[in-house]
């Protein structure tokens, strides 16, 4: 597979163009992602995008995002995070390169996806991050307690989303939606919003929110 390099420079400028927060830290590893992702890419149409600064700025920018979000929820210290759908890592390797909280697991079915994933986790050191291949619903059966926090993008209609997680969740547990539009001004019983936060990406608004299923939350 021909190998694309990732200026780490122009990446970090890029960063700061779109408005996020990249650390120092967290620019090399990224780059090695991009380099990873945009190979593969090439030869099995992981992603829509192929060049890695269109990859950053459509896809990478909501993980930038998504990290400080994180942050300001009331989630315990080391948060059970489940990341359903996670595809070739987007948003969860960037985000684990920015919040590396706690245990994180990348759920994904489609084998091609998966396969990258374990590669690209053999590649970085992300403490804590795992990779489960398979359907969500047999991941689910291999767990023995409920996750602090689920995020998802794009992997299902929400008002589905919503009855799939609503057991899977601690008390006061909290699903983070990347969406691209506002959190629902009415949801159904007992989901409430507890936060959600408004952004622009590629030039588009998008959204994160912070939904939970108790009213204590």
């Amino acid at each position: 597979m021909q190998q694309e390099t990732v200026d780490r420079a122009a990446l970090a400028r890029l960063a700061t163009d779109a408005g996020v927060a990249l650390p120092p830290a967290a620019v090399e590893p990224l780059a090695v992602y991009l380099e990873l992702l945009a190979r593969w890419n090439r030869a099995m149409n992981l992603v829509g995008p192929h060049a890695w600064r269109e990859i950053f700025n459509r896809l990478v920018v909501d993980s930038l995002h998504l990290g400080p979000f994180l942050r300001r929820l009331p989630l315990p210290a080391a948060p059970l995070t489940w990341d359903l759908g996670a595809g070739a890592g987007l948003p969860g390797v960037p985000l684990r390169l920015i919040w590396p909280d706690g245990a994180y697991y990348m759920v994904e079915v489609r084998e091609k996806r998966a396969i990258f994933l374990s590669n690209a986790l053999a590649r970085l050191d992300l403490p804590g991050t795992h990779v489960f291949r398979g359907a969500v619903e047999h991941f689910f059966q291999g767990q023995c307690c409920p996750a602090d926090c689920i995020v998802s993008r794009a992997f299902m209609p929400w008002r589905e989303l919503l009855d799939l997680v609503r057991d899977r969740l601690r008390p006061q547990g909290l699903l983070v939606c990347l969406a691209l539009e506002p959190a629902p001004a009415r949801l159904p019983a007992p989901w409430r919003c507890v936060d959600q936060q408004s952004y622009t990406a590629a030039g588009h608004g998008r959204w994160l929110w912070a939904l939970s299923p108790d009213a204590a939350a």
